[in-house]
């Protein structure tokens, strides 16, 4: 009698990575059209916000981090072993889901699950370092730092998509604007209202622009100064602004005026803290060096391949 073969491979593992890569794809895909087709066919404008994906897409995404997760360590911990150490941290995301650690569902049920998915990428590079030639490690870990790339990248969206905070204020000059729940203020240290550009029909210029300094405070203490403006352009017959980004280590910090007074000489600000964005950034450089790496190594490769060589010479000789 022969031996049933084993379901969980290497193969099987990343078949069911492409089927769901592609489900995730046709999510989003639908999300993206049903605007477009509803439009066409009914004549109504409608817009899917990131709700709409966020709660379409999180399964697939949490499948998709456990199947890459299963395939990174079936090849070296057998069938057994992986099914034990996945089944582990899908329990330890169901009490994570339980007790609450972060008090947002999302991260509570996503850390685990990703936290682990690391660790079996960097114990793969790990091993890819182990290898004896140095073409061997060079394209074992590009590989890896690709999957790395895209656990960071998932990290990053679901903590600063699930952690970020925002609010508005109104202030005037010389006074200071408070954010409920953000660790920055904001002191208005100077407007300024001008025109720019050519003369537009009564108008002196083509748009008509309020410059605003401020002070930017955290926790009490002097952070830095910024700038922005609030723009009326008469030529196309709208309002825009320019916005304050600052990126730091561990958090993005984002401004903008909403709607400028001038009559009664206040503003109205939008401000936004990301934390950890910059995984995501991180992410996405993780993936062009290792897609990089993989590329100029599967060259080096062709070129330093015998047999690939005396195919190319033998297929010149017969012609």
């Amino acid at each position: 009698m022969k031996g049933k073969k084993p379901v969980l491979t290497s193969k099987n593992t990343m078949l069911a990575t492409v089927v769901v890569f592609l489900l995730m794809a046709t999510i989003i895909m639908m999300g993206m059209i049903t605007p477009l087709i509803a439009k066409l066919t009914t004549g109504v404008e409608i817009s899917l916000g990131p709700e709409h994906f966020n709660s379409r897409t999180a399964l697939p995404t949490a499948a998709l981090v456990l199947i890459l997760s299963t395939c990174l360590l079936v090849g070296y911990m057998g069938q057994k072993n992986t099914l034990v150490v996945v089944g582990g941290y899908v329990l330890l995301s169901v009490f994570f889901a339980i007790i609450s650690p972060f008090g947002n569902l999302p991260i509570d049920v996503s850390v685990p699950i990703i936290t682990v998915a690391l660790m079996a990428t960097i114990y793969k590079i790990g091993i890819s370092l182990g290898r004896d030639s140095v073409g061997r490690k060079i394209r074992g870990i590009s590989a890896h730092l690709i999957h790395l790339g895209i656990l960071f990248i998932l990290l990053g969206i679901v903590l600063s998509a699930n952690m970020k905070v925002e609010g508005t204020g109104v202030a005037s000059q010389g006074e200071i604007v408070h954010f409920q729940g953000q660790d920055y203020v904001l002191r208005i240290n100077e407007m300024d209202s001008f025109y720019r550009g050519e003369a537009y029909q009564q108008h002196p210029g083509s748009s008509y622009v309020t410059l605003i300094d401020f002070g930017i405070y955290k926790k009490g203490e002097y952070f830095r100064e910024g700038q922005m403006e609030y723009i009326t352009d008469f030529k196309w017959g709208q309002s825009y602004t320019t916005t304050y980004i600052h990126r730091g280590l561990t958090e993005e910090l984002f401004i903008a005026p909403r709607v400028v007074d001038l009559q009664e000489g206040k503003i109205d600000i939008y401000m936004r803290t990301v934390p950890f964005i910059n995984f995501l950034w991180g992410g996405l450089y993780l993936m062009v060096i290792g897609i990089i790496a993989l590329l100029i190594s599967d060259r080096r490769k062709d070129r330093n391949d015998p047999g690939m060589n005396k195919k190319t010479r033998s297929k010149g000789i017969r012609k």
